[in-house]
């Protein structure tokens, strides 16, 4: 029999946490994913779903203390989560973690900006109230996983309303108790399903979680109360979205593992579907080596593994937002525009003759080898390219550069951070953001204001 319900024993540690006790690797892995936030944030602020959610977020508050990023628009806290959040993840250029399968960092951080900006806070703040989210999150995460995204679950906003609601709680000072009704409100606003990729509302799910996370703390704030076990009791969130009912070997790890150390976060180079990442770089290694004109192409037999047709889901896209979940075009924008960048992914590229004729000719199936490996997101790749002289090339990749085992360099962030942020907002805000970001712990809630609302 469980002493204590879960959700009370991670809302103890939460409410706990202090400075002192969070390692320097963990400091600076949380820095560089704040850093990675504001970058792909400002960036996909122009996309048509953050126009959408700034439009909806405008018709409900029409003002606030909380900066829209990008724009010149304030909200509360909870709709500029919910605006940041959709913002950061419309052009699926966010961090990822394999603890989840899913995208931690876009529905936390838009939470922590929010309540710093609302409640005048610094970045030690913003920084501790990052780190418990995040790990408390993926907490859930290894008693649930990969069960619940084998169930269909898109566990971006299924699990990330808990660091949303953790970040909100943490940064409003919420008790033990308070918070542990807060994660128990969260349990029953976790939602997305995996069948909406390749639409707007895939992106929207980010912005969701945060949201939800944010009125579960202001809802326990006033008085609202779930039930503590929610998580492990029967018809619970466990029961129901992973089809785990027995918890008797569930133990609280928080403080003893971090999760953000031995797991780490993945930071993108492309922004599409991480699925596809590992076989873009295989395939951009090729052809730097060898010469390949679409038309000696007979046709491309693509070996992925598990999760590969379950998040690269469309097969021939018509628009930019399908592209994003396509091997397809991941490997047909490579070969014919040069890159899979920012600018690969407009409705006209996608619709180029000779992008739709090379997809025509690319297959993927499920390779029976990495079929083995089980249901992991790491999305190892074997590519045979059957040419019409007769030859046959062989690539695979089991890892994308941007992994804790292949990282991006200090210099390849900074690079992303100026490409994304700059033509938004000019150089010399650019470099004063970094230079913010670079010590963010330093930060006081007069330096976020000034660049927020620059």
């Amino acid at each position: 029999m469980m002493s204590e319900p879960l959700l009370r024993q991670i809302a103890r540690w939460c409410v706990n946490l202090q400075w002192r006790d969070i390692p320097e690797p963990v400091v600076a892995l949380a820095r560089t994913a704040m850093t990675d936030y504001v970058a792909v944030t400002i960036a996909g602020s122009d996309m048509p779903v953050a126009k959408h959610v700034q439009a909806f977020a405008a018709s409900r508050i029409e003002q606030g203390k909380c900066q829209i990023f990008g724009t010149n628009q304030t909200s509360n806290v909870a709709y500029a989560s919910y605006a940041n959040g959709a913002a950061s993840h419309a052009l699926d250029f966010d961090d990822v973690s394999w603890t989840t399968i899913g995208h931690p960092t876009v529905t936390v951080a838009p939470v922590v900006f929010a309540v710093a900006q609302q409640r005048q806070l610094g970045g030690e703040a913003m920084l501790l109230a990052y780190i418990a989210g995040v790990e408390a999150q993926h907490q859930i995460a290894r008693w649930l996983m990969p069960r619940l995204s084998e169930q269909g679950w898109h566990t971006t906003p299924t699990i990330g309303v808990f660091g949303a609601a953790v970040a909100a709680g943490v940064m409003m000072g919420l008790d033990e108790e308070t918070l542990t009704h807060a994660l128990a409100i969260a349990a029953s606003s976790a939602s997305g399903v995996r069948g909406n990729f390749g639409s707007q509302t895939k992106a929207m799910h980010a912005g969701l979680a945060a949201y939800s996370g944010v009125n579960a703390a202001e809802l326990a704030q006033i008085g609202v109360t779930g039930q503590p076990n929610v998580i492990e009791a029967p018809d619970g969130f466990g029961q129901c979205f992973a089809q785990r009912t027995d918890f008797g070997g569930a133990v609280l790890t928080l403080g003893k593992q971090w999760d953000l150390i031995d797991s780490g976060l993945v930071f993108k180079q492309y922004p599409c579907c991480s699925g596809s990442h590992p076989a873009i770089d295989c395939w951009d290694e090729l052809l730097q080596e060898r010469s390949i004109h679409p038309d000696e192409i007979e046709y491309i037999q693509v070996g992925a593994s598990l999760l590969g047709p379950r998040e690269l889901v469309c097969n021939l896209p018509q628009n930019a937002i399908e592209a994003k979940f396509s091997m397809q075009y991941a490997l047909a924008a490579r070969l014919i525009h040069g890159e899979v960048g920012v600018a690969s992914f407009t409705d006209g590229k996608v619709q180029e003759p000779q992008v739709q004729a090379l997809m025509g000719k690319i297959q993927m199936r499920v390779d029976p080898e990495l079929e083995k490996l089980g249901f992991i997101g790491t999305a190892p790749v074997k590519i045979r390219i059957y040419l019409k002289s007769g030859d046959t090339l062989f690539i695979e990749n089991d890892l994308a550069k941007g992994n804790p085992e292949k990282p991006l360099s200090a210099t390849d962030i900074e690079r992303k951070f100026t490409a994304c942020v700059a033509p938004k907002v000019g150089e010399v805000q650019c470099q004063q953001w970094l230079a913010v970001l670079g010590q963010l712990e330093a930060a006081t809630s007069a330096d976020i204001n000034e660049l927020l609302n620059q």
